[in-house]
């Protein structure tokens, strides 16, 4: 049985069944699956997942009974996803691979699987639709919440963007070496690596096998988004500041902030899961730079790391934080509707309007609470950093001006708008994202 294709299924069922996100079980399946082509089993994976209701609309065209068991749904949209969209593969190759699967899994179902995907090509390969959620798999109530906002242009736009699969940057270690220095070294390796356009401390790089090189085991790069880099790079933390970062796992902004600081100045970083702040901890070491995980007592006494670590809600204010930062990171919770290409998973999660609105109440909630909190903590002067993942007014401008109306009303810090960009991620290079500086005055 062809292992690369086993791993995929694998993976795809563990989503189907039990609701992992799928970067977490490709991780988990390809390292014990040991597959082959880690590459295939991704574009495996991720296109069946982007493609899923269009995939299973099609499916359904060719069912006499439309009730299939989680293993069906799986094997069926892989051979679908292959015939359709994997020009790689011939034809023949996915219907018998994914015959074989259905032998080795589902015993006895291997001629219902031949009988459908056979069907499917006779009838011309052809995938119709039933209007834009069908189209682009995705729910109604993302495509509701952007028409409203961006029109319908701009919402087919977005849709489109979402189902492109999304490229590989990475975040040069600036405190090891330049951006160029590491564009060679990987080139040397037989990477393409090209600088990205809009943060100077990235590269956009293609190839196998990246994290398996020296240069990644010695700290010279980590993988972060574009849009992620450039949100700290405009907030400007440099040498000898103090930087809180309110909402930090899995540690991409703390460990960009550090770097940028060139290890000199002092980070505390919180996240509201000790698992995650653990994540942090090990990011930042192989990075190079001391961290250790403490309490807020233990902060208190001895000497303290570059890079120091807590556990705690950054929803809820911290009264021992208050005025002692020169620069603030408030990467929030947020909808992730900027991330739809590499995070899938979200554009299939279906709700009602209703539901909708509710749950995006509760997170502006969060939202407001730690861009409010995060205002106290500044010096005078000091600089603040709010940013989310997501392309939705309501938890980006719109609560920006809320909390700026809300602190000018009252005693207390009063910010002022230093810089603000909103990117879309059919711009052509990173996710979606809400980048807003502030300055205490």
């Amino acid at each position: 049985m062809d292992r690369d294709r086993r791993t995929a299924f694998l993976v795809l069922k563990d989503i189907e069944e039990n609701g992992k996100w799928a970067n977490l079980a490709l991780s988990e399946h390809i390292a014990k699956e040991g597959a082959g082509s880690p590459a295939f089993v991704r574009e495996l994976v991720y296109g069946c997942i982007r493609q899923q209701k269009l995939l299973d609309y099609n499916i359904a065209r060719f069912l006499k009974k439309p009730k299939l068991s989680a293993a069906d749904r799986v094997i069926l949209r892989m051979g679908f996803y292959q015939i359709a969209f994997m020009d790689g593969v011939a034809d023949h190759a996915a219907v018998s691979e994914t015959v074989t699967l259905a032998k080795a899994f589902m015993k006895g179902r291997e001629g219902f699987i031949n009988a459908v995907l056979r069907s499917f090509q006779r009838d011309g390969k052809r995938l119709l639709d039933d209007g834009l959620s069908t189209r682009y798999s995705c729910a109604q109530w993302i495509i509701d919440l952007w028409t409203r906002v961006y029109g319908p242009e701009k919402t087919e736009a977005l849709l489109k963007a979402s189902n492109t699969p999304a490229p590989l940057t990475i975040r040069v270690n600036t405190a090891k070496g330049s951006r160029d220095e590491l564009a060679e070294r990987l080139t040397a390796l037989g990477f393409d690596a090209a600088p990205t356009g809009l943060s100077k401390l990235c590269l956009t790089v293609s190839g196998s096998g990246l994290l398996d090189t020296q240069e990644y085991r010695n700290g010279l790069f980590s993988v972060q988004g574009e849009a992620s880099a450039l949100a700290v790079e405009m907030l400007g933390p440099g040498p000898g500041d103090t930087v809180f970062d309110l909402c930090a796992a899995p540690g991409g902004k703390t460990c960009c902030a550090a770097e940028l600081m060139n290890g000199q100045g002092s980070i505390l970083a919180f996240d509201v899961y000790p698992h995650r702040v653990e994540l942090i901890r090990k990011e930042a070491q192989r990075l190079g730079f001391s961290a250790d995980i403490q309490s807020p007592a233990d902060q208190q006494s001895g000497a303290q790391p570059f890079i120091t670590l807590q556990t705690a809600d950054s929803s809820v204010f911290m009264p021992q934080l208050e005025g002692r930062a020169d620069c603030v990171i408030a990467d929030v919770p947020c909808s992730g509707l900027g991330t739809l290409r590499r995070n899938p998973e979200i554009k299939l999660k279906e709700q009602s309007a209703a539901e909708a609105a509710k749950s995006l109440e509760e997170l502006t909630k969060i939202q407001y609470n730690i861009m409010l909190n995060s205002a106290r903590y500044l010096k005078n002067g000091g600089r603040l950093l709010y940013s989310t993942c997501t392309v939705d007014p309501a938890e980006n401008e719109e609560l920006v001006r809320r909390v700026l109306a809300e602190l000018s009303g009252r005693q207390g810090p009063q910010l002022s708008i230093e810089k603000e960009l909103q990117l879309f991620p059919q711009d052509g290079g990173p996710d979606g994202f809400y980048i807003c500086v502030f300055r205490r005055r």
